[in-house]
């Protein structure tokens, strides 16, 4: 067996067990949400988040003062786009709908970022890559229309499927955007800085939700859970991911978020009670679908 075999197999192993606790955020949230109001968990999370990480991201942040300081604009975009507020969107969603739902629709993330690319920068999209776009564009109106053409015409969608696109767009719109990086910036520096920009909005959006009467039960269960939203998907879910996709390639590694709803949905059925039906599968299989039409595609 050669000395490369072992790192592979970690690499892999971290991208399987990054997919499973980013389907069981969802899971997770649509627990707690109950108890507290969506951009009240939100901020908490990154609150929470920023205090754990801050020791350990400290020194290198202020060996990268200089960089992040040059690079505030990058940092307060993802900040804004990738913490409180985006979160906050992703839990109004999960207020108003299923976990199942709600890990079923990330699942087309992979194939809206490249549309993000080419409405952004204008990389040009291959016929395959369109192909696979619509697709998996169909896998998502079968899940929100519940495969009653009905739905979509008496415009009948649930909201909060609406929030979970939105949150997915943002996500995309992250992705491509991190070519904007500070270049030579430690991981934990950008990740704590983009963490503490993202207050820079999450703030006021946390004080005016409690002006208009937001709340938070501090009961056990609803401490754990944001706990674990603070220390799995916001700090190590990014670590796992980025010395994945540095072991085996992003191409490569991109093939393990198909797990996320597959793991999701079997969890939500599990935990939560929820149900898998006709309209669930039949969008998987066309998400799924397209997906891999789009990463054939790529080079």
């Amino acid at each position: 067996m050669s000395r490369a075999s072992p790192v592979r197999l970690s690499a892999h192993l971290l991208l399987a067990l990054t997919a499973l606790l980013w389907a069981a955020h969802w899971i997770v949230a649509r627990a707690v949400v109950p108890h507290v109001t969506p951009l009240a968990m939100a901020f908490w999370r990154w609150a929470f988040a920023i205090v754990i990480l801050a020791p350990f991201a400290w020194p290198h942040l202020w060996r990268d003062r200089a960089a992040l300081r040059a690079g505030w604009k990058a940092v307060l975009f993802f900040g804004t786009c990738g913490t409180v507020l985006y979160n906050g969107i992703g839990y109004l969603g999960i207020e108003q709908t299923t976990a199942t739902n709600a890990v079923l629709l990330q699942s087309v993330t992979p194939g809206v970022i490249p549309l993000a690319a080419w409405a952004l920068f204008g990389e040009r999209i291959s016929p395959r890559t369109a192909l696979g776009l619509l697709v998996s564009f169909s896998g998502v109106i079968a899940i929100v229309a519940r495969l009653d053409p009905g739905e979509l015409g008496a415009l009948r969608i649930e909201r909060g499927d609406l929030w979970l696109l939105a949150n997915v767009l943002l996500w995309s719109i992250y992705t491509v955007c991190l070519r904007w990086r500070p270049a030579g910036l430690h991981p934990l520096s950008f990740m704590l800085a983009v963490m503490l920009a993202g207050m820079a909005g999450g703030i006021p959006a946390y004080m005016l939700d409690v002006a208009a009467g937001g709340h938070t039960e501090w009961r056990m269960g609803v401490v754990f859970g944001i706990l674990y939203l603070a220390v799995f998907p916001s700090i190590l879910c990014y670590l796992m991911w980025e010395r994945g996709v540095a072991e085996i390639g992003a191409a490569r590694a991109g093939a393990y978020l198909h797990l996320i709803p597959l793991a999701g949905s079997l969890m939500a059925i599990l935990f939560l009670g929820e149900r898998l039906q006709l309209h669930h599968a039949a969008g998987i299989a066309l998400i799924l679908a397209g997906v891999t039409i789009v990463s054939r595609g790529r080079r």
